[in-house]
């Protein structure tokens, strides 16, 4: 497969998870491994979609925190991607005030790279 057919398989998977969050887990694997070789805006929207799917049915307590702490962590130094990021930590703070997901504390290390 080249680069754009990839492209063309994460875009249609990023489509179809968007608009139903129950289909990122049977295509979990194929779009984690998509957007870590495409990276981009697709790479993005589709860890956003996982994330939200998970909002909507956390396997644990720590699995939101964990996923959101990621990808903080993933474009912390990219400010465009990082403002797109930031809601989600807001909201999932507000649902976890209000009861509909677990609170948790996620402990992470600094992971900024040596300079």
């Amino acid at each position: 497969m080249t680069p754009r057919d990839d492209a063309t398989r994460l875009a249609a998977l990023v489509a179809r998870c968007e608009a139903d969050l129950a289909a990122v887990e049977e295509s979990r694997a194929t779009g984690d491994a998509l957007s870590t070789t495409l990276g981009g805006e697709l790479a993005l929207r589709w860890r956003i979609a996982v994330l939200r799917s998970v909002m909507a049915a956390p396997p644990d307590g720590d699995a939101v925190r964990e996923l959101y702490g990621e990808l903080v962590d993933r474009y912390r130094d990219d400010p465009k991607s990082l403002a797109i990021v930031k809601p989600l930590g807001d909201e999932i703070r507000k649902r976890e005030q209000d009861g509909s997901l677990p609170s948790a504390m996620v402990a992470r290390s600094d992971r900024r790279k040596p300079r």
